[in-house]
């Protein structure tokens, strides 16, 4: 087994990241708050280019499709759609 930087555990943190800045963009516009509102825009940006830099298969590096199919897929794997090889939620591949 090959162990990797795991884009599952990376994603699932970033996703969380942007559930964050909706909330603070919600609150920062009912507020009126220009400081929530800047720090939604910067944690959109941080979503957005750890989304691009790191949501990539450990073998052939290729991008990722941003939706996968979740009840195909075990919760603790996932099988990259080019190369057909599936790695796992513990950082490490077939």
């Amino acid at each position: 087994m090959r162990k990797y930087l795991n884009p599952l555990k990376i994603r699932n943190a970033i996703v969380w990241m942007l559930f964050v800045a909706v909330f603070f963009g919600f609150i920062g516009e009912f507020l009126e708050s220009v400081w929530l509102l800047s720090l939604t825009i910067i944690l959109l940006l941080i979503f957005i280019v750890v989304s691009f830099i790191f949501w990539r298969c450990p073998n052939c590096k290729r991008r990722l499709p941003l939706r996968y199919e979740k009840e195909i897929e075990l919760s603790y794997a996932y099988v990259c759609p080019r190369c057909e090889k599936r790695f796992f939620d513990d950082g490490t591949m077939e």
